[in-house]
């Protein structure tokens, strides 16, 4: 069963992100097809959560797939509710990196004149972006893991009566940042490394090896994550 879940995630993903791509392309040159660019983000977001709000259902609930994707498709509006909170909490994240520079020059000119020794506002900066990179990769994703969770299994009630069993086990602290650089900065990485240069034909046999050596860590990091998010113990999924 899980190797349906699996073969489900591959394909899901990859029709998500060439609908993405599609997406990206649509002008804003009329009313029709800015209706149309935002019908679709909310289409690509929609089925964003729901696959991968099934992985969640079916590893922290123990279901089969197809009870899990109903559970999933019946808290989809919560599902993406989250979504979109979480989108606009790391769209707030980037208005502040872009900021930061300012405050960093003010702190700097600050701890100056108390030190009375020169602190140099990039220094300052270093600080800041490396408080963000924890936040963006650590703090933020450790508590969303379980709330999507208890989310996908129970709906609206998980935002009332959420608690979770086994947040404290230092295991998930340190597993779940890595499979999330796994799934979100290493595929890039990898993406952008050109490992030969020669001809088109070896720069483009070596780009299809490393975009799907990057889309199979994509999904097997997401996977992984829906795996070892802790367990909640709020309320159990509904059962038609």
């Amino acid at each position: 069963m899980t190797r349906r879940l699996c073969a489900l995630h591959l394909a899901g993903n990859a029709l998500l992100l060439c609908l993405g791509y599609y997406w990206l392309g649509i002008g804003e040159s009329s009313l029709p097809t800015l209706a149309w660019s935002f019908l679709l983000a909310l289409a690509i977001l929609c089925g964003t959560v729901w696959l991968h709000g099934t992985a969640f259902a079916y590893f922290q609930g123990s279901l089969d797939l197809r009870t899990a994707l109903r559970e999933a498709g019946r808290h989809l509006l919560p599902l993406v509710t989250l979504g979109i909170a979480v989108l606009a909490v790391y769209w707030l994240l980037a208005q502040w990196a872009a900021y930061s520079p300012q405050p960093a020059f003010h702190v700097a000119s600050y701890l100056t004149l108390k030190l009375r020794k020169p602190v140099r506002p990039a220094a300052v900066l270093t600080v800041f972006s490396v408080v963000l990179w924890l936040v963006r990769w650590a703090l933020l994703p450790l508590i969303l893991l379980p709330v999507a969770s208890a989310v996908s299994r129970s709906g609206w009630r998980a935002f009332r009566e959420f608690r979770v069993r086994g947040f404290h086990h230092r295991l998930y602290w340190i597993v779940a940042p890595l499979l999330l650089l796994s799934a979100f900065w290493a595929p890039f990485q990898l993406l952008h490394w050109t490992p030969l240069s020669g001809g088109f034909g070896v720069e483009a046999l070596s780009f299809l090896i490393r975009f799907t050596v990057a889309y199979l860590l994509f999904v097997g990091a997401c996977l992984l994550l829906a795996f070892t998010a802790p367990r909640t113990g709020s309320v159990q999924p509904n059962r038609p």
